[in-house]
């Protein structure tokens, strides 16, 4: 199956979700290289969704191996996991460079609205929370959930004697941790309470915030007043 028919068939498969990927009046042309086969296409965004071959005039261009991306076809690795990281100047599996500088943000919400809804198989779009498909940042593994406009979201597994983000970056949102299980102190500024399942705890903007794990802690993370590109 060539590049083409895989971002076909990716079309195809999102046709629910197809409105939710549109984020400019502009169509946006996404390049996908593959650095293994040297094969390339682009996926153009606009009032329907097109494949051409080669790289057409990309506004932004999605780096990664062919193996990877018949992986995640397969449902055994998470692209958008294996994209975050904890800075942008970070080296991941899954890439991307920006070729109109004009249209850094709009392509970077591109890329998080591909990441949640198209680069997963399937009609209906389902993500497993499994600890083999989580990325690494902030001395955690996550797993994206959504990330949409301002308001972003992650699983997140925190091992047993792990801080998460123990260098205590702060960060200019509002924040919360919803914590599904496990043992261990959150730490918000000066405060530092024992970690209870089932209890979300919220973060201010500009405070210190960690989460120190005595037993493996699971949390859904979420964060708003958030800007794309930051």
């Amino acid at each position: 199956m060539s590049l083409v028919d895989i971002l076909v068939r990716l079309i195809n498969d999102v046709d629910l979700y197809a409105d939710l990927l549109r984020v400019s009046e502009s169509p946006i042309r996404v390049g996908f290289e593959l650095t293994d086969t040297g094969e390339r296409a682009t996926l153009v965004i606009a009032d329907s969704l097109t494949v051409e071959e080669g790289a057409v005039n990309p506004t932004l261009t999605l780096i990664l191996t062919r193996e990877l991306l018949e992986r995640a076809l397969q449902g055994e690795v998470d692209l958008f996991a294996l994209a975050g990281r904890s800075r942008m100047d970070e080296k991941r599996p899954v890439d991307f460079e920006f070729t109109d500088r004009e249209r850094v943000r709009e392509s970077m919400e591109c890329l998080y609205r591909l990441a949640t809804f198209f680069l997963i198989p399937g009609q209906v779009k389902t993500r497993s929370l499994r600890l083999d498909l989580a990325g690494t940042a902030h001395g955690a593994r996550p797993i994206p959930l959504v990330y949409w406009r301002d308001l972003r979201t992650a699983w997140y597994h925190v091992p047993s004697g792990s801080v998460l983000n123990e260098a205590g970056e702060t960060d200019p949102w509002p924040q919360a941790f919803i914590v599904l299980r496990g043992r261990g102190q959150v730490v918000i500024g000066d405060f530092e309470l024992d970690l209870e399942p089932q209890r979300i705890y919220y973060v201010p903007r500009r405070i210190t915030h960690q989460i120190r794990a005595a037993d493996d802690v699971e949390l859904i993370w979420l964060a708003w007043d958030a800007p794309a590109f930051a």
